[in-house]
C-alpha cells in the first residue's frame, strides 16, 4: 500500500509500506493493505512504517492518519525520524520547560496544556532517540 508521512516542513516518507503502526488516544493500531477506511487522531507517539526491507521510526507530536483505497496518509503537526533526534537538545528543552515553571497560578491553562503536549513529544523523542538513534 502507498504511504505518505508529511509535516508542515517536509515530506518524511513517500513510498510503499507493508504495515503502518500508530497510536491514537484509544491505543496502538496497525494498518495493512486493504484496511477499511479510517480517520484517526494521533497524539505524541511513535509512528512505525515497515517496508519490504526496512523499518522507519518517527516521533510525532500529533496529527491525523487517514486510510483510503489509495493508501495511508499521515499529516503530522511535527515529526522527526528517530535517527535525527538530538538527545542533548531534547533533554535541554525538557529541563527548560520543567525547571522554569513558576507555578500553576502564574501560567494560563492554555500555556500549561501546550507545555504538557510539548513535554509528551519530547518524551517520545527521548525514548526513540535512545532506542533507535
Amino acid at each position: 500500500m502507498h504511504c505518505q508521512l508529511q509535516s508542515p516542513e517536509r515530506m518524511l516518507f513517500d513510498g510503499e509500506a507493508k504495515i503502518v503502526v500508530a497510536r491514537s488516544p484509544e491505543g496502538e493500531f496497525a494498518v495493512m493493505d486493504r484496511h477499511a477506511p479510517l480517520l484517526a487522531a494521533l497524539g505524541a507517539s511513535p509512528l512505525r512504517i515497515k517496508t519490504e526491507s526496512e523499518e522507519y521510526v518517527f516521533a510525532l507530536s500529533g496529527g491525523v492518519l487517514q486510510v483510503t483505497a489509495d493508501g495511508v496518509t499521515v499529516l503530522a503537526h511535527e515529526a522527526i525520524p528517530a535517527g535525527e533526534i538530538d538527545i542533548a537538545a531534547v533533554n535541554a528543552r525538557r529541563e527548560e520547560l520543567t525547571g522554569s515553571e513558576t507555578g500553576a497560578a502564574d501560567s494560563s491553562h492554555e500555556e500549561a496544556s501546550v507545555s504538557e503536549q510539548e513535554i509528551a513529544y519530547l518524551d517520545v523523542q527521548k525514548r526513540l532517540g535512545e532506542n533507535h538513534g
